[in-house]
């Protein structure tokens, strides 16, 4: 096969896996395919460990940031991490029901309402009937919401440098690079299953082909 044609075929499959088309994201998704293959593919235990490995790595890594933050939060005297969360996927996501939030959340639905509904007590976000549903409520951030974004973001930038202190930008870059498909699959998959029994959640995310 001839090297173009190769990787045009590489371009197409690269499209149907990640949103982000650049050349960059190409060139890395390309580069991690050709890293050598495990000695030992065809054994799952040996995978499913080193799978418990990386994500006991990725949720020290977000426990030290929890930390950093929720120290950061109770410095500046600002209201509870999780308003932070909540009005930063608001601001992300733009007027959405307030069962939209909670799924993107990934929260159980009455720790998500409470949460929003102190948001909007507190005038951080408001709401309005559906013009679509008379049922449902619409939620967005409103300026006071955002004034509180802004000094959210003060503090997280400073946690941010923290977390990542002495970690070379392109390793941080790479790393985003090669997780985020991942993490776009399993934040579809798992808001879909969210309130199934585990075994058909196992089964379902098993059987779709990768």
């Amino acid at each position: 096969m001839k090297p173009i044609v190769q990787l045009i075929e590489e371009w197409s499959a690269f499209e149907e896996l990640d949103t982000n088309h650049n050349v960059e994201a190409f060139c890395r998704y390309y580069l991690q395919k050709q890293r050598p293959k495990p000695k030992h593919p065809g054994k799952k235990g040996e995978r499913i460990m080193n799978g418990a490995h990386l994500l006991k790595v990725m949720g020290r890594i977000l426990s030290a940031y929890s930390l950093y933050f929720r120290s950061a939060v109770n410095h500046i005297g600002a209201p509870p991490a999780e308003s932070f969360y909540y009005l930063n996927s608001l601001l992300q996501l733009g007027e959405v029901r307030k069962s939209d939030l909670i799924n993107y959340m990934f929260a159980e639905t009455t720790t998500g309402m409470e949460v929003i509904n102190r948001l909007i007590r507190e005038k951080k976000i408001t709401e309005r009937t559906s013009p679509d549903d008379k049922r449902a409520k619409l939620i967005t951030i409103t300026d006071k919401g955002l004034k509180a974004l802004d000094e959210y973001y003060k503090i997280s930038g400073k946690v941010v440098e923290m977390t990542f202190k002495d970690i070379n930008d392109d390793v941080i870059v790479d790393c985003y690079e090669m997780l985020k498909y991942c993490e776009q699959r399993n934040s579809t998959v798992a808001i879909e299953l969210k309130n199934k029994p585990f075994e058909q959640m196992y089964d379902q995310i098993m059987a779709d082909k990768p």
